[in-house]
C-alpha cells in the first residue's frame, strides 16, 4: 500500500515537472522580452505553498491539472510599458509559443538520454553474445563467446564495421542454402555450416534466423543528437494520425485518459524501471507540446491564432472579446476533463 502511494506521488511529481517546464518557457521568454510576471503557479486551486521574490508570486497549488504564468496586462488594458498588452505582436507570439517549444526541447533532452543509455545503435563486434536454443546455430554447435572471423567465404574483421558486414551477409543469404562460418574459440578455429530456419512472430510475420545474438552498443552523444529529432518526428506523426482518427472516425475515444488515468498509468509504468520513467516523460512532453499548439481557445495555439489575426489586421482584438472566447474554451476544456476523469475512475473501479 505504501509502495503504491509512493508511485502515485512519483507520477504526480513527474506531471508537475512537465507542467513546470511548459510554464517556465512562457516565464523566461516573457521576462527576456521585458514583460512583468505577476505569478508563476504549478497547479490550480487552493495554494499549498507560496513565496514572493522580486515582485513575482510563486505558488504550488492543490490541483495538479496544469499551471499558469500570469503577466501584467495579459487579459486587460494596462497603461504600463512592461504590460503584456503594450508589447509588440512578435514578443507576445514568442512568449505564447515558448511553452510548447520548451516541452519539445525537454522531450529532445530526454530522448538523447534514452538513446545513450538504453537504445541499441549497432553491433559492437562480430562476437556471439548468446545462442537461441533449438535454432540452427545452436544445433550446429556454435556457442556464446565465439568470434566469427569468416562468413560465406568473406573475411570478417573484429570491429563494428565487421559486425555490420556480418549481419548484412546473413540477411542477404538465400534461405535454402547453408552459410559457412569460421569462428575462433579458445585459440582454435572451428567451421560450422548453418542453414537459416523460419520463425513466425506474434503478428504472423515470418523471418529467417540462425539464432545468434551479437553484442550491441548504445548511441554515442553525437549519434544521439542526430537520431533524437528523427525519433521525435516519428512519434509526432503517430500522434497526429491518432488525433486525426479520433476527430474524424471516433477511434480511441474509449482510450482517452484524463489526469487520474495518466497518473494511474505513469505510476504503473514507473515500476518497470528508470527507462520507462524516461519513456513516459518523453511521450507526455511531446504530447503536451503538440496538443498546446492546436488552434483551440484556451490553448497556446488559440492565443497564437489571435496574434496572427492581430498582425494581419494591424490592430489588437479587444481584450474582452478575446477573453470571452478563451473563457468559453476553458469551460469546455474543463468539461472534457471532468468527463474523461469520470471515465478514468470507472476504469479503476472496474479494474
Amino acid at each position: 500500500m505504501i509502495v503504491d502511494i509512493l508511485y502515485i506521488l512519483l507520477a504526480i511529481a513527474l506531471l508537475g515537472v512537465l507542467v513546470m517546464v511548459h510554464e517556465f518557457g512562457h516565464y523566461i521568454v516573457g521576462r527576456l522580452t521585458g514583460m512583468t510576471v505577476l505569478e508563476f503557479s504549478i497547479g490550480f486551486g487552493p495554494k499549498l505553498l507560496g513565496w514572493k521574490r522580486k515582485g513575482v508570486d510563486y505558488s504550488l497549488r492543490a490541483v495538479p491539472l496544469g499551471g499558469y504564468c500570469s503577466f501584467l496586462g495579459e487579459n486587460e488594458n494596462v497603461d504600463d510599458p512592461r504590460a503584456m498588452n503594450r508589447q509588440p505582436v512578435w514578443r507576445r507570439f514568442l512568449t505564447s509559443l515558448a511553452g510548447p517549444m520548451m516541452n519539445f526541447i525537454f522531450a529532445f533532452i530526454v530522448c538523447v538520454v534514452m538513446l545513450m543509455g538504453y537504445f541499441t545503435a549497432g553491433v559492437s563486434s562480430p562476437t556471439v553474445e548468446s545462442v537461441y536454443a533449438d535454432y540452427p546455430a545452436a544445433q550446429a554447435g556454435m556457442q556464446a563467446g565465439d568470434v566469427i572471423v569468416e562468413a560465406g567465404g568473406v573475411p570478417i574483421e573484429f570491429s563494428e564495421d565487421g559486425a555490420n558486414l556480418l549481419r548484412a551477409l546473413i540477411a542477404a543469404s538465400p534461405v535454402d542454402e547453408p552459410i559457412d562460418f569460421t569462428v575462433e574459440r579458445d585459440g582454435e578455429r572451428l567451421n560450422f555450416s548453418v542453414a537459416p530456419a523460419a520463425s513466425t512472430d506474434e503478428t504472423g510475420a515470418t523471418t529467417y534466423m540462425i539464432g545468434i545474438v551479437f553484442p550491441g552498443r548504445t548511441y554515442h552523444f553525437g549519434e544521439a543528437l542526430a537520431a533524437a529529432p528523427r525519433l521525435m518526428v516519428d512519434f509526432v506523426k503517430m500522434m497526429l494520425d491518432a488525433l486525426k482518427n479520433l476527430v474524424f472516425h471516433g477511434q480511441g475515444v474509449n482510450d482517452m485518459a484524463g489526469p487520474v488515468g495518466i497518473i494511474s498509468v505513469v505510476s504503473e509504468v514507473a515500476r518497470e524501471g528508470f527507462y520507462m520513467v524516461l519513456y513516459i516523460l518523453f511521450i507526455i512532453s511531446l504530447n503536451l507540446g503538440l496538443m498546446n499548439l492546436l488552434p483551440l481557445p484556451a490553448l497556446d495555439g488559440g492565443h497564437l491564432v489571435f496574434l496572427i489575426v492581430e498582425a494581419i489586421r494591424r490592430k489588437p482584438i479587444p481584450p474582452e472579446k478575446e477573453g470571452m472566447v478563451h473563457g468559453i474554451g476553458m469551460l469546455l476544456l474543463f468539461g472534457l476533463i471532468v468527463v474523461v476523469t469520470w471515465q478514468d475512475i470507472a476504469r479503476l473501479i472496474a479494474g
